[in-house]
């Protein structure tokens, strides 16, 4: 099992953010940092990815009105093994 560091913490919270281009540089660095040595966290933002890029489809495909979360984490369960 992974000990989450201080820096985990730090990174998962600004995960999103940097998906988005949204940091400035040395939050951007540290981040990419956190990233190259930390295979957890790494996950954590390819889930963001698989989520982010998954969720429109899932929505068309399915028709479904208003997002459901127990819906689209069923499908993202189905696409992540589909896809590895």
């Amino acid at each position: 099992m992974t000990k989450i560091t201080e820096n985990c913490a730090k990174s998962l919270e600004l995960l999103s953010d940097y998906h988005e281009g949204a940091l400035d540089e040395s939050a951007k660095e540290f981040v990419r940092a956190h990233l190259g040595e930390c295979p957890p966290c790494m996950v954590v933002l390819e889930d963001i990815q698989i989520i982010i890029t998954s969720a429109p489809v899932i929505l068309e495909e399915d028709g479904i009105a208003f997002p459901d979360e127990n819906i689209i984490w069923q499908r993202m369960r189905i696409t992540k093994t589909t896809i590895h």
